[in-house]
């Protein structure tokens, strides 16, 4: 269950983040760099993951997990924060508490908390979901080559969800890696080539990239498909300004 939360949380925020509405403010290039340093790069948490519990453990933090389910539902987030936290004091390995309490953090845009338990959560289990996680929380505190790091890690471990390559693209153009950004972006698109969404964000790299005739092509797909689309037809005459303005010259 909390897989799934997570991963809806994951394209949310991403989506939120991402928006092809967003790419003309451009503001990522501006961004100014973070003061920690990589998580990616830290030495990795030590855990006891072959730590015996006994019987009477396991129960408490069943306990306490369920416990910060019901403060949940009540809206009661720091106290669900502080039984989650609790559960790890007893076993800091614990999956369940670590997805929650992850997910916590997330929703409150505590991002390096967030980060340090989904590179704990991607070292203990090797799930792409934690990794793309980590990536998206990574992103959000501008660690970029750390976010492109755990995102290429997610991709690997799974390929065929086309949110990863595209949350990738959006991290290398952050980079101002564009042609690995296009190489990213088309990879999704190919596994969904009727996405809007993707085809704006390619577009828009291409034309980055002053590969006009590339752009033309994408934004003619999102036509093909969305016949009254504004947006795609008015940054179409954008590209076709752009092409006349350089074969003027």
């Amino acid at each position: 269950m909390w897989t799934y939360l997570l991963l809806f949380l994951s394209i949310s925020l991403f989506v939120g983040v991402f928006a092809h509405r967003a790419y003309y403010l451009n503001v990522k290039k501006n961004t100014p760099a973070p003061e920690k340093k990589s998580l990616i790069d830290e030495e990795p948490l030590e855990i006891d993951d072959t730590k015996k519990l006994s019987k009477q453990e396991k129960i408490d933090i069943s306990a306490l997990c369920e416990k910060a389910d019901i403060k949940l539902k009540v809206g009661d987030e720091e106290e669900a924060i502080k039984l989650l936290v609790q559960a790890m004091s007893i076993d800091p390995a614990n999956i369940e508490a670590q997805q929650k309490l992850a997910m916590l953090y997330m929703q409150k845009q505590m991002y390096s908390s967030a980060a340090a338990l989904f590179k704990q959560l991607g070292d203990l289990t090797g799930d792409a979901v934690h990794y793309s996680n980590l990536g998206l929380a990574l992103y959000q505190q501008q660690e970029f080559e750390a976010a492109k790091e755990a995102y290429q890690r997610a991709v690997i471990l799974d390929p065929s969800r086309p949110q990863r390559f595209i949350s990738l693209a959006q991290v290398y153009r952050s980079l101002d890696q564009v042609s690995n950004a296009i190489v990213a972006a088309n990879k999704a698109h190919n596994m969904d080539p009727e996405n809007i969404d993707f085809l704006f964000l390619i577009a828009d790299l291409q034309m980055d990239s002053k590969n006009y005739e590339e752009s033309l092509n994408a934004l003619k797909k999102i036509i093909e498909f969305s016949p009254e689309n504004t947006e795609a037809k008015n940054y179409l005459k954008k590209v076709k300004k752009a092409i006349n303005d350089e074969n003027k010259v």
